[in-house]
């Protein structure tokens, strides 16, 4: 074969997007501490003002997040099973989205960022897991009526 073989770079690659720096990472702190405590003060069950659920606006069915920010206040302030009667998977979906920025944040300890990587079968379960829910959530059976949002 004649001239040389071509390689990643003789091909071309995209640059590496720009990472956050410290301000940006500092201001998403700032920014979910703020609406933290505002979910903390203002009750999304009565007061504040919060945005409504497409599905549960549109279809009137509730989706797998649906009561979070009720949730989210009751464990503000240390009720955690009227939390749980709001959203069943509160603990999995807040402690997910801990993890995952727990690791983005990790630039402000000095230490490089991580991302979040699941192998594809542990992706499919969660799927599955919040299809499931979502279904068994609005069926009308009053033996799973604890896994509505009480909305």
């Amino acid at each position: 074969m004649d001239g040389p073989h071509p390689t990643v770079e003789a091909v071309g690659h995209a640059e590496a997007a720009p990472r956050p720096g410290v301000a940006a990472r500092l201001a998403v702190v700032g920014g979910l501490a703020a609406l933290t405590g505002y979910v903390y003060l203002a009750d999304p069950g009565t007061d504040g003002v919060y945005p409504a659920c497409p599905s549960r606006a549109l279809l009137g069915l509730d989706c797998p997040a649906c009561g979070g920010l009720r949730g989210t206040h009751a464990l503000l302030h240390g009720r955690i099973g009227e939390a749980l009667d709001h959203n069943l998977l509160l603990p999995l979906l807040l402690g997910g989205f801990g993890v995952a920025l727990a690791l983005w944040l990790l630039p402000l300890v000095g230490r490089p960022e991580r991302q979040l990587r699941l192998p594809t079968w542990a992706w499919t379960g969660l799927a599955v897991l919040l299809g499931a829910f979502a279904v068994a959530r609005n069926l009308p059976i009053d033996a799973l009526d604890y896994l509505a949002s009480d909305a």
